[in-house]
């Protein structure tokens, strides 16, 4: 009855194909349960992905899904959104209570060695900001943004501009950061 809620969104700019906001967040949320598997790892707590929608104009998914773990009265423990490209991962932005992220950051040499050093206070991402009257912590990945703004909401948002590996290492780390939160939660 407790959940961690990991996604991205579907809809993109029309310019493009929003391989990148945010085709990648939605794969790498789903790659994250593919690395679980692929390691044998069994959560304790139950790990949802959801791939929302409506994020570049009004939300709605995000608040019909709001409304829904509100209406199912399952703990929410844990959100974590990908939203800003599948470039290479720096780190993670975290929203919610400092001591909540001063417990994060005592997991931070489990990821450097993976040059993944920031785990900065910040917006989790739009998303799952709408979970926040429940209370939980939040955080959203933070990927070197040097090419971002080269394809955000431009026609050269395709899937051929999306670097594999890039993809991979984001989906990677947020995959650390659930298996931390699940195992050792942030309260």
């Amino acid at each position: 009855n407790e959940i961690i809620t990991v996604g991205g969104h579907l809809d993109s700019w029309d310019l493009a194909e929003g391989a990148h906001d945010d085709g990648s967040g939605c794969v790498q949320s789903m790659e994250l349960i593919r690395v679980f598997k692929t390691l044998g790892i069994r959560p304790k707590h139950t790990i949802r992905v959801v791939l929302f929608t409506d994020e570049e104009n009004r939300s709605s998914g995000a608040i019909k899904y709001f409304e829904s773990a509100k209406a199912e009265n399952k703990k929410h423990i844990f959100a974590l959104e990908s939203d800003d490209g599948g470039f290479v991962p720096r780190g993670f932005r975290f929203q919610g209570p400092e001591a909540q992220r001063q417990k994060a950051i005592q997991w931070l040499p489990l990821f450097l060695p993976y040059d993944v050093y920031k785990f900065e206070p910040g917006e989790a991402g739009a998303d799952v900001e709408v979970l926040a009257p429940l209370g939980l912590p939040m955080a959203g990945l933070y990927p070197d943004a040097q090419r971002y703004f080269d394809l955000h909401h431009t026609s050269g948002d395709v899937f051929e501009n999306v670097n594999k590996r890039e993809l991979h290492l984001g989906a990677a780390v947020m995959a650390m950061l659930v298996y931390m939160v699940d195992e050792h939660g942030l309260n």
